[in-house]
């Protein structure tokens, strides 16, 4: 292969690390070959180039004014092929990790996952989930979806908005609760949070509705939203529907709103980024488009949760 006159690109790699290191020496035992071999590759390019590139000193060699405009070409195109070499290898094997809980996982992100990668091809998500949805300082974590209140690193992305929801098939058998004190006469069912009063329930949105109850709530109770929406799916109660994750089972019919009452807060789910700054560009692809994922769904979603303007009311 020819570059320009040049035969070999053997030495232009033997004469950039002479003229870097200042030393046929040197040079050779960067490259992992012998001192003659660089020395042979340095004096044939200078009998191509017919004048010589080094002046040889007692210590090292030294620039000739040829050899200072052929490094200055080689170095940056050597500069160049680096970069371009780095920016294929990252781009073909970036991967972000995304932490969140089981329910933002399930009903937000994975349901519009494709979007993202037909829109993004060289970027691999990896999903990584836990009950709380924190990662804490987890340097494997790139962007962090948690519920909680918005801190200034942070960008609100769902709003905390919750209505009472059921199956149709309960709802048949009940019907539509028409005060906060008719919930506590159905099945009731429950999320326990290892975090008190991170996020509303039963006793907090009924409290914030104008009913304290008169004693202990009953029904079944469950560590993980899953398992709540499972039961209320399948006519067992009533669950707290967080109406941002649930607009696909309120727009299938599969839930329907057991009172018409929804209460919003100050808090909802939050993404934080923390990544290397080689991942930086791909990181902000992924904020910028959840941010829209979540924009373009906020119409459907606002306009069910505000059916009853009457009934909202904040933290």
């Amino acid at each position: 292969m020819k570059y320009g006159n040049i035969r070999s690109p053997h030495a232009l790699i033997a004469f950039e690390a002479a003229a870097r290191c200042g030393s046929f020496t040197r040079a050779a035992q960067e490259l992992g070959i012998g001192q003659p071999a660089v020395s042979h590759q340095i004096t044939l390019l200078e009998e191509q180039l017919n004048q010589p590139l080094f002046r040889r000193l007692h210590r090292g060699v030294a620039l000739t004014r040829a050899g200072q405009e052929l490094y200055d070409s080689v170095s940056a195109a050597f500069g160049h092929i680096d970069q371009t070499v780095e920016t294929i290898r990252t781009r073909r094997k970036t991967r972000i990790s995304v932490g969140t809980d089981f329910a933002f996982a399930s009903f937000i992100l994975m349901p519009h996952l494709a979007d993202f990668t037909a829109r993004f091809p060289d970027i691999e998500v990896n999903i990584v989930t836990n009950q709380t949805g924190r990662f804490g300082m987890d340097a494997n974590i790139d962007v962090e979806l948690s519920f909680g209140h918005c801190g200034p690193q942070g960008i609100l992305l769902l709003a905390e908005r919750v209505t009472p929801v059921c199956s149709p098939a309960f709802l048949a058998q009940y019907g539509v609760a028409q005060t906060p004190a008719d919930l506590c006469k159905m099945p009731l069912l429950h999320l326990d949070s290892e975090i008190e009063n991170r996020w509303f329930n039963w006793e907090s949105w009924l409290r914030i509705a104008g009913h304290i109850p008169t004693g202990p709530l009953g029904g079944h109770r469950f560590n993980t939203y899953l398992l709540v929406l499972s039961a209320a799916l399948s006519g067992q109660g009533v669950a707290l529907g967080w109406t941002g994750l649930l607009e696909q089972h309120l727009q299938s019919g599969q839930l329907v709103p057991a009172s018409n009452i929804t209460l919003p807060s100050e808090r909802g789910y939050v993404l934080t980024s923390r990544t290397a700054p080689h991942r930086q560009s791909q990181v902000t692809a992924f904020t910028n488009w959840a941010c829209d994922m979540i924009a373009d769904g906020n119409a459907s979603r606002f306009a069910f949760a505000n059916k009853d303007r009457n009934g909202d009311k904040r933290l």
